[in-house]
């Protein structure tokens, strides 16, 4: 068992960012708790309610599993073990164990995984991107670390199976709050109805993110609160299987896998609070595209479905 007296977590999804100057960081005192206990203190995302999170809706669950197995496998060690034991259990990783192991490796500490949402980043029939919101608690004798990044899992079919590709993204390193944000920014990442990792926060600190986009994630939050898995970091650079760059790495759009605290996927019904929001996002002026389970307009590309967008909202605005 270990103990704690007082226990740091950073970047918890839950704690707005009160002033720019802020660290995102809330200290708990507590007496004699184990590191299971610890895990309590944290809240899990609304929807899992303590379950896996994957939804038996899910239209391709095995890859969901797969890349989420993955993204444990890279979060989750014990203490005293190195980047060499890590690298050997990494089998699925073939040659490339070696590389993979120290990315999400914090020497000195141990580490546990877990598992927000797997959303699809782009599909092909032989290659799939798997976005893995993935929390990591960081610990050590003296203190508990917690980062959410979203992390770009490719797989490959072969022989019917997927398998591990590559990681394509580790959802980008830490960036401190820069002394000055805008109102935009401001209003985002201090407004609690909005859940979002790390790297999407960290996204808005560096100044990535269209201004018009945020407007539009707060007015949206006065609607109803959401989840959100990436911004830009975390993301394909390109659309998938395509040359074309995605609005996601220009800094416009958003990608959403909750609507309140149900799943995108769960809600594919015309009817539902999330076909409402995808309805009120269309009228919007700013909105440029927004992918869905459904094609609202039936021709203009503003609005879109297809076998990736079934399991999250797609909101990008015009430059």
């Amino acid at each position: 068992m270990r103990i704690w007296t007082t226990i740091a977590i950073i970047g918890l999804l839950s704690v707005p960012i009160q002033t720019v100057w802020a660290q995102s960081i809330l200290l708990h005192s507590v007496l004699q708790q184990s590191a299971a206990d610890t895990l309590s203190i944290l809240p899990l995302a609304p929807h899992q309610g303590g379950a896996e999170p994957l939804s038996a809706n899910e239209t391709h669950p095995n890859a969901k599993r797969l890349a989420s197995q993955i993204a444990l496998a890279l979060t989750t060690y014990a203490d005293g073990e190195t980047e060499a034991d890590i690298a050997g259990r990494l089998g699925f990783a073939g040659q490339h164990a070696v590389e993979l192991a120290p990315l999400l490796y914090v020497p000195g500490t141990w580490s546990e995984g877990r598992i927000i949402y797997p959303q699809l980043g782009g599909l092909t029939d032989t290659r799939i991107s798997v976005m893995v919101v993935t929390e990591q608690l960081v610990g050590t004798d003296t203190g508990l670390q917690a980062f959410v990044r979203t992390l770009d899992i490719r797989l490959v079919m072969s022989n019917g199976v997927w398998r591990f590709d590559r990681l394509a993204s580790t959802g980008v390193t830490p960036v401190m709050p820069p002394t000055m944000l805008s109102a935009e920014a401001l209003a985002v990442v201090n407004d609690p109805r909005i859940e979002m990792p790390d790297s999407a926060r960290w996204d808005i600190f560096s100044g990535q993110i269209s201004d018009k986009l945020l407007r539009l994630m707060a007015r949206l939050a006065d609607i109803t609160p959401y989840g959100v898995v990436t911004l830009s970091e975390g993301h394909p650079y390109e659309v998938f299987g395509t040359d074309r760059q995605s609005d996601h790495t220009r800094g416009r759009a958003v990608d959403i896998y909750r609507i309140g605290e149900n799943l995108v996927i769960d809600e594919q019904a015309q009817g539902t609070a999330t076909y409402e929001v995808v309805r009120w996002l269309y009228d919007q002026p700013e909105l440029s595209q927004v992918g869905s389970p459904w094609d609202i307009d039936g021709s203009d590309r503003r609005s879109f479905t297809d076998r990736v967008h079934l399991d999250h909202l797609h909101v990008a605005v015009t430059p």
